[in-house]
Parts: C-alpha cells; structure tokens; sequence
C-alpha cells in the first residue's frame, strides 16, 4: 500500500497542527540549556570532591599535629563521605521538589563553614565534626542534586550528559590533589583549608547560578519504605554490590600519598591526580559506550577491573611505573563506576523519584567509606600495606558476583508518583485522579485464547470527574536475563504448535542480546514519564505496570492494584493500532486479571490511539530526526513498517486501514516529498498461511535492484524500539539493505517523546471525562472506548 505526494495533499497537517499539545516544551530537551545544567553540575563535582579527593594529601600533617595513627585520622575522610552519601537521600528528594539551585546555595555556604571551622580545630573530634558535617553536607547538596537534574534534561544523551557531568569529580582531584599540596607545604593544613574555603565556596555560588530546574522533571515521589526497599530484591544486591566496591574503592584516595612516603619514595600526591585524570576519561569514555554498548555490562566490567587493579598495586613495591599503571587501571573503572551508577539506576527503576533513588543508593557508598578506609588503617598500622591491600581486593571482587545477580533480579520502580488512599480515590479533591511497544515476540505469531470463548470485558460505570484513581500500563512483556528467555518463550508459544526450530532461532536472537529484551526498561521509562506528566498537570495518582507474558504478569500488578485499594483505573496498552494481539486479546487479559483477582478494580482501556495528533506528531519528528542526522534530502523514499498478521486476522479488523491513515498523516507532516509505502515485518508461522506483505526487506531488496540508493524505515507500528525492532530491522533489513548497495536510515519509534507522552495524559483525562473532545488526525476518526462485538477477532 503505497501513496505519491499527490495523495496526501488535503490529509492531517492542519489538525495536527491543532491537536498536538506542548510543541513548545519537547524541544528543550536535549537541548544548550540542557548542557549548561551540565556544565554547572561538572564545576559542582569539581568543586566538592576537589576538596574530599585531596584529603590524602593532608592526612599525615594532621596525623602529626594530633599525634594520631593513620586510621584514626582517616575517620576525617571516612565521616565525610558518610555524612554527604546518606544526606543524598534527602538531598536528592529536595533537588526533585525545589530545583537543584536552591540545594546548591546551601551547599557553598556549608562548604566555606565547614572548612574555616576545621582550620581552627584544636583536636581530632572537633575537626571531624567541622569538616564532617560542613564538607558532607556541602557534598551532599552538590551531588545527588545535580546528577539528578542532569539525568532530567536529557532524553537521547543521557548517558553522556551524565558522564560529562560527573567528570568533574575526577578534574577536581586531578587539580585538587596536587594544588592543595603546594598550598600544604607552603602555608601548612589550617591555612589550605582557609583559603579552600573561600575558593570552593564560591565556586559553589557560581554552579547555583547556572543550574535550572529541568523541562520535564521527575515528579515528586511518594518515597518507599524502607521495609519495601529491603523486600524489593534488585535494590538490595544492587545496594550490596555498591557497600562492598565502596568500602575498597576509597583506599587508594586516603593511603596511596602515605604509602609512597612510607616506601621513601616522593610525589604521592600526584598519584591520586592520576587517579583522577584516569576517572574523568572513564567517565566520558564509558559514559558514552553507555548509550550504545549493554550499559549493565559495562558497569560490570568497571566493578571486575577494579577490583583486579589491586594486583598491580599489591606487586607494584617502590616502582613509581607500577603505581602509575595501577592509579591509570583503578581511575578509569571508578570513573565509569561513577559515571554509569545513575544511568543503571534509572534503566533498572525508571525517573520516577530519581533523585530519591540515587540518595537511597548512595547510602550503601557512605556505609562503605565508613567502614572501608578506618579498617584499613588500622591493618596498616598493625599488619602493613600488604594485607590491607589483599583485603582490599577481596572485598571489590565479591562485589561482582553480588551485581550480575541483581541485573537478572526481578523489579518495577522503587517510587510511585502521588498516592492513592485505602478508599481508592486519590488524593487531590480537585482534579480527576489520574496519575510500549506492541508484542516482543520477536516474530512469533499471535495466541488463540486459552479459555474457549473470551470472558467479556468489565462493564464501565459513567465516568465522571473522581472515577479514575490509577493507571495501569499493559505490556507484552520480555525476559530480562538469559535464564527468563526459554520460559518467557513457552509463555508466548502456549497451545500453539510452534516448529522447535523456530524456538530455538527466536532463543537465539534474544541471547544474542544477552538474554534481555529491552521492552520492560522501557516500560519502566514510559510509566516515570507519564506519571511526571500527570503531576505536571496537578494529577496525582499511581501508575502500575503489568504484562501478558513475563514478569510483573498482569494478574499480579491487579492484585497489588488491588491491595493498594484501587478502584477504577484508566489501561493504556503499549499497542497503537486495533488487532487481535494488539487490541482484543488484551482485552480478553484484562477480563481474565477481573475474574483472577477478587475485588479488582474496574479496568477502563484508553481509545486505541494510532490516530491521536500526539502519537502521529511524535513519529513525524522522529521522521525529520533521522533524516536530518544522515543528511538525507526529504525526497528519501520511506518505508512505514508495521507487525504484519495472518491475512484472515487482519480482514476481520481495519488495521491496513488505521496504517495507512497514520502513514499519510506521518509523511505529510513531517514534510516528505518522495513517495513512501507501508510494509510489514516479523511474519512467522507455516509458508503456506498468507500473512501480509511486502515484507519489508522483501521491498528493500526490489528497491536496490530498480537503482534506488537510500530508504527511510519508519516502525510506525510500535511504540518502542523493542526486540523485533532490533532483530527485523537493525540487523535484518539493514544486512539486506547493505547487500543491495544501499544506504538505510532508520526513524526510532516514538518511546518517551514529549508528545506521545502529553497524548497518553490527554487520554487519561479523557477517559476520566475531563475532556469533551476526542482530537484526531487523519480520515478515519476516534476509536470507540469499547470495542465492538466480534471486531478483531482471531479470523
């Protein structure tokens, strides 16, 4: 089915013009403002751990004024770092709430406190107090914060935004370490710290000047307890596997100076710089291999290698090379430490709260340095640097087993957006209460039901403006670790008689991917963020998430919703466009879920949406993205691609239809001049069933023999940029496209895009009745609410 420009001339420009809410907020995204706040959060980070970093430096003329040992002076350092990782936890929540600005003022004025009062010190426990609480604190308010907003103002470059961002911890020691040591042995420790206070402080100042609050910033979060986060099992091996690199990674900060005077050797100091150039080419390297490389194994590898750094170190003797070599190893998988930390966290608990989250998890970093650096003083001082630095190692290395096993623990988001009361109504008197991609199948086909004759759907009451109280989004669901992938599978595949060889191919596809399919994650993203677009709007409410065929399943997010005291929410199914498997059988799931758990609440599906001026304006810009960043003229002939279905299926529903409407709207919108076609993807099933065509890479391999250099594939069909999104097109169809001499371009799916966010909103509020209009783009008009008796029906 393909239209020339001739045919689109009357269709859909205007009324999507008219329909599509907050053009004006998507584009600040990713944007200069955005790497301002960057560039604000880096001079915070270089200014705050300049001054921790560089302790290792002042450490022995401490030590010799008080006439201490090394582990009891250590506890300066070790308070410190408690005090600013366990603040982060309430930092970060303030940082959500008010804006990182606020956060950071507070900040400098601790830092200048903090350390005047600790150059005026007369004992041990007076100046851990001073320098304790002044420099955490001012820690605490630089960090979490910040990292927080900067994860909030980008949506395409987080994970390098993020690395950029935290590089400045490494810049600072690189700078701080060897300065404070020319200040140390110039003007001694009390005079350092006067003239630090001052620098640092208004540096500070500056940071707070430039940070903004970001565009679309998390939502305030209903924090969870703590008896939820010890339960929630990802969080607790997770926290674990950071308690145990932290109580190690700290060592060399604090003892490498002292341990190269111990040796009689000179210029400690610019080892732990070292250290900190190494973490800053970590941060951005890793930072930026996070956004196209497995981000959890990345982060795993920098935990493998730091714990084995310290075998160059435990070898290394009086070799200044060695220690060299060593600080290079060590610094670069800290700072990729550092720099994926908040990255992991928002892929394995969403942006909901993220502020919240990132503080809760850098308590087990503040634990960590708590116990880490005075224990290991105290077997230098008792047993040598040997032993402590075996010890040390121990400790790094456990932490890796304990962090692959909470990347294949099972999790939704630690923090929930607003609250609902045990009556089922939400919070707000004022407002309604209201708080993605189709099937990850990997080209398996669609499932009859299961129980003969399909239960009907849950009757709705009249909505009105307090009928909904929650919001469920209903997903396919995909395994998450190498062990889910087979069982997942039998799910799909269950009374089916699907070839084994077909098993084991589709197997194979998602091991290659290291047995996690990234439709969950991306579900996760998809909830945080219309639950921030809700709070946005003053809607506060709970957003739960459930899927059809993995981890949370449905019935079981029903039973929670249940538990919670729900009554009415609105279901938005992460399928754009009516089928069998992406519009009926999900209603049969949540019939079934209504009789499988008593009590539950009544389901209200939003409309069927791939018409909605949101979702058709999202998929048009990211059509202008993609041609845009190849450079590609907007006369590109474009193929729209969608999951194809058994040809009986499919005549039993008007899905061709809603395709082609959406792909007419999408091509006049986004201004594209050469001709496009819809085409389908991920057909399986016996070679004599008809399913619909072309094929996609069927077509582009007929384009390449007619001469044609360059396609344009759009996966209009799904949301998010899934399994089959990966294996039909990314691998397949661009390995036919390079095959014909071709160059292809593809469009990402619409996933978080400000506009299908804001849509999915507007359906919420139109389902709770807040809305009299149903806006819509293209010919074909609003889908009803409920669907009709016998549409998309199996065939």
């Amino acid at each position: 089915m393909s239209c020339s420009p001739a045919e689109r001339g009357t269709l859909g420009c205007e009324r999507l013009r008219s329909g599509a809410s907050g053009t004006a907020r998507s584009g600040r995204l990713d944007s200069p403002a955005g790497w301002l706040v960057v560039a604000a959060a880096a001079l915070a980070t270089f200014s705050a751990f300049g001054v921790v970093y560089s302790f290792g430096v002042v450490l022995d003329s401490i030590r010799s004024e008080f006439s201490i040992g090394t582990g009891l002076t250590s506890l300066l350092f070790a308070s410190s770092t408690f005090i600013y990782f366990v603040l982060g936890l309430f930092t970060g929540r303030l940082g959500d709430r008010h804006g990182p600005s606020p956060v950071l003022l507070v900040g400098a004025a601790s830092m200048g406190a903090g350390l005047w009062l600790t150059s005026l010190a007369q004992n041990l426990w007076l100046a851990m107090g001073t320098y304790g609480f002044g420099v955490g604190i001012a820690v605490a308010c630089a960090y979490v914060p910040m990292v927080s907003a900067v994860g909030a103002w980008f949506e395409r470059r987080r994970t390098a935004a993020l690395g950029v961002a935290v590089a400045g911890i490494g810049l600072g020691q690189l700078v701080g370490a060897p300065a404070v040591e020319w200040l140390v042995g110039r003007y001694g420790w009390r005079d350092t710290y006067r003239v630090l206070s001052f620098v640092t402080a208004g540096l500070l100042l500056l940071a707070a000047l430039a940070a903004r609050r970001p565009p679309a910033a998390p939502a305030a979060s209903e924090f969870p307890s703590i008896l939820r986060l010890v339960r929630n099992r990802r969080f607790s091996l997770l926290y674990l596997s950071m308690f145990l690199l932290s109580a190690s990674l700290f060592i060399p900060i604090v003892y490498i100076d002292n341990y190269v005077s111990d040796s009689g050797g000179t210029q400690g100091a610019w080892l732990i710089s070292v250290i900190g150039l190494a973490s800053v080419v970590g941060r951005l390297g890793l930072g930026a291999l996070g956004g196209v490389l497995p981000l959890m194994r990345l982060y795993q590898i920098s935990f493998a290698v730091m714990g084995l750094s310290y075998l160059i170190w435990l070898f290394a003797g009086g070799s200044y090379i060695a220690l060299v070599v060593y600080t290079t190893v060590m610094g670069a998988s800290y700072g990729g430490f550092i720099a994926l930390s908040p990255a992991v966290a928002t892929q394995l608990f969403g942006l909901a709260g993220l502020g919240g989250v990132l503080g809760a998890l850098y308590t087990a970093a503040g634990f960590g340095g708590l116990v880490g650096p005075p224990l290991v003083g105290l077997l230098i001082d008792n047993v040598g640097y040997p032993a402590a630095i075996v010890v040390s190692m121990a400790v790094a290395l456990a932490s890796v087993p304990v962090l692959v096993a909470a990347a294949r623990a099972r999790s939704g988001p630690l923090a929930t957006v607003g609250s609902v009361g045990r009556a089922g109504r939400a919070s707000s008197p004022s407002v309604a209460a209201a708080q993605p991609g189709p099937p990850d199948s990997t080209s398996l086909p669609p499932s009859p039901s299961t129980s003969g004759s399909p239960p009907a759907v849950p009757v709705r009451s009249p909505l009105g403006p307090t009928s909904i109280d929650s919001v469920l989004l209903l997903s396919f669901g995909g395994p998450e670790g190498p062990e889910d992938v087979v069982p997942f599978l039998r799910n799909v595949t269950k009374g089916r008689d699907v070839p084994a060889e077909r098993l084991a191919l589709v197997e194979a596809q998602y091991l290659r991917h290291g047995g996690v399919s990234p439709i969950n994650q991306q579900t996760r993203a998809l909830s945080a963020e219309v639950s921030g677009e809700l709070a946005r709007r003053g809607i506060t409410l709970t957003c739960y998430w459930g899927n059809r065929n993995w981890h949370p399943y449905l019935a079981d997010t029903v039973r929670t919703m249940t538990d919670d005291g729900c009554a009415h929410a609105a279901v938005i199914v992460t399928s754009a466009f009516s089928s069998y498997s992406g519009c009926r059988q999900y209603n049969e799931d949540l019939a079934q879920a209504a009789v499988d758990v008593p009590a539950a609440p009544q389901l209200s599906r939003v409309r069927v949406y791939g018409n909605h001026p949101g979702f058709v304006g999202a998929a048009a810009q990211r059509v202008r993205e993609a041609i845009h960043g190849a450079r590609l003229g907007s006369d590109v002939h474009t193929l729209f691609t969608a999951h194809s279905l058994p040809s009986q299926m499919a005549a039993s529903c008007d899905y061709e239809a809603q395709l082609h409407d959406a792909a007419v709207t999408v091509a006049e919108m986004a201004g594209l001049a050469g001709g496009f076609e819809v085409v389908y993807q991920s057909r399986s099933g016996p070679p004599h069933v008809p399913w619909l065509a072309p094929d996609v890479s069927d077509r582009v391999r007929e384009l390449g023999a007619r001469g044609c250099r360059a396609v344009l594939v759009v996966p209009l069909g799904f949301v998010s940029d899934h399994m089959e999104v990966l294996v039909d097109l990314d691998t397949k169809t661009r390995a036919a496209a390079a095959r014909a001499g071709m160059t292809m371009v593809r469009a990402r799916t619409v996933g978080t895009h400000p506009l299908f966010v804001e849509a999915l909103a507007d359906l919420i509020e139109e389902t709770a009745g807040l809305r009299s209009t149903r806006p819509t783009t293209g010919c074909l008009g609003p889908r009803p609410d409920v669907c009709a008796p016998g549409c998309c029906a199996i065939g």
